[in-house]
């Protein structure tokens, strides 16, 4: 089985945008190399949270806002619960690199798992973290 790679929302919201928007044909690479089993993306489950937090200000209805929910559900992202030991780690992650708890929360997931992080929030790239890339050059 391929070595998971850890997704943040930046990436997975790049699915539901334009597919003009920068990064958008990286994110459906990464997305097509995980459904073809040559990669396993991972992400902690509050990724669905934010990507619908982020797409709410888009001219999409709350019935579209549900169906991404279930899409990314389709994907089958091999999920990580939010436990008390994760949440705790990404606290001292958001501590240590001056992230928000919430970002902090995939370096962890990705420190955890022994994981690379794709990611294309400028904040997350530049604390060097754990391992990482962005998603775009």
């Amino acid at each position: 089985m391929s070595r998971p790679i850890v997704i943040d929302s930046s990436v997975a919201v790049k699915w539901f945008e334009e597919p003009t928007e920068s990064g958008a044909a990286e994110a459906f690479s990464l997305l097509d190399a995980h459904r073809d089993g040559d990669v396993l993306l991972a992400a902690p489950t509050h990724l669905i949270l934010e990507v619908l937090n982020a797409l709410r200000l888009s001219p999409i209805s709350a019935d579209e806002l549900a169906q991404v929910a279930l899409e990314l559900e389709r994907f089958a992202i091999a999920w990580v619960d939010i436990t008390t030991g994760l949440a705790s780690n990404a606290a001292r992650v958001a501590r240590k690199h001056g992230l928000t708890v919430y970002d902090a929360t995939f370096v962890a997931t990705a420190l955890m798992l022994d994981a690379e992080l794709i990611t294309d929030d400028k904040a997350i790239l530049r604390s060097g973290a754990c391992r990482m890339r962005a998603l775009t050059g």
